[in-house]
């Protein structure tokens, strides 16, 4: 049982590793600096879900398909639009966060 446990967690840890590059390459894409994205999407994996995540993810391949420039406004104003508080909060406060250290 430990050791499924164990492999279960490392699967996780993985997976949320390459959601991490995969969200960073997006906002990268969409008009992000690279280590705003970076921060950013190391932030979220941490605090969101898997399905919240690919909806951020999606977010941001929209906005690059629409030929838009993300700006951190823009990405806050279109968040919220999702109607999800905890994507919201999250959002919001890392935006803060990574443009004070980034």
């Amino acid at each position: 049982m430990r050791r499924f446990l164990l492999l279960a967690l490392v699967s996780l840890a993985g997976c949320s590793q390459a959601f991490e590059g995969r969200i960073a390459d997006r906002l990268d894409a969409a008009g992000l600096s690279r280590p705003m994205s970076e921060c950013m999407a190391e932030r979220w994996v941490k605090r969101l879900s898997l399905f919240q995540l690919r909806r951020i993810q999606s977010l941001a391949g929209d906005l690059e398909a629409e030929g838009e420039r993300l700006t951190l406004a823009g990405l806050i104003g279109r968040v919220r639009e999702m109607e999800d508080p905890d994507i919201v909060e999250v959002v919001t406060r890392s935006t803060v966060v990574c443009a004070l250290t980034a």
